[in-house]
């Protein structure tokens, strides 16, 4: 599978978390794109030369997001070739159950499972693995792009956050460094690295722009 020409920009963000064992140090994430609707994803499948119009593409992916949750809801695991298989697995109140309660009856199932979790696993054989480290292989085509930082502001009462953003050159300019990003040592565009270990904050947006995450 070849690489994608198009880059997954990603952004560099500063952990700002004292009580963290990465606080001080710098991790990578993917910038915040706006999400493509269903209407969207399937003129996407017609402009990559599907013989099917947008509609019929559309009322497909329409009955499958039906489909799908119902299956789902009632215990049915669904494989998607090749993308991977979609489970159910239930969030239990943290306290769990003792065996007196369980030999007297004081519980409730429907309290005790707080929440069902939508749970997708990619499908990771040979030929077509999207496990993580296959997928960034395979797929993906790294840039490094802006240096992101979060500020809150309070506006009519309320305090929002806000993601300011500076181009990397610019930034690593400022720190006395290369302006250049790190190369990528497979194929094209810029590879900046994987997973760096967990969530570290949102997307970037423009500066100003609230950041919802």
């Amino acid at each position: 599978m070849a690489k994608n020409t198009i880059a997954m920009e990603v952004n560099l963000r500063k952990n700002e978390n004292q009580q963290n064992a990465g606080y001080g140090k710098y991790y990578l994430e993917v910038a915040r794109k706006p999400t493509l609707s269903l209407k969207g994803f399937a003129q996407h499948m017609v402009d990559h030369g599907s013989i099917y119009s947008r509609d019929v593409i559309e009322g497909v992916l329409k009955k499958i997001t039906q489909c799908l949750p119902e299956l789902i809801a009632q215990g049915i695991p669904v494989q998607l070739e090749p993308l991977g298989t979609f489970s159910p697995s239930v969030k239990n109140k943290k306290e769990g159950l003792t065996l007196t309660q369980l030999k007297t009856g004081a519980w409730d199932i429907n309290t005790q499972v707080e929440g069902v979790h939508f749970n997708f696993l990619p499908y990771s054989v040979a030929d077509e693995n999207l496990t993580s480290r296959k997928f960034k292989e395979e797929w993906c085509t790294l840039q490094l792009t802006d240096v992101v930082k979060s500020r809150k502001e309070t506006i009519n009462g309320k305090v929002k956050r806000f993601v300011e953003k500076t181009p990397w050159e610019t930034w690593i300019h400022d720190q006395g460094g290369s302006s250049s990003a790190p190369s990528n040592t497979g194929g094209t565009g810029t590879n900046t690295g994987g997973n760096t270990g967990g969530n570290n904050g949102g997307g970037g947006g423009d500066e100003g722009e609230p950041d919802e995450n």
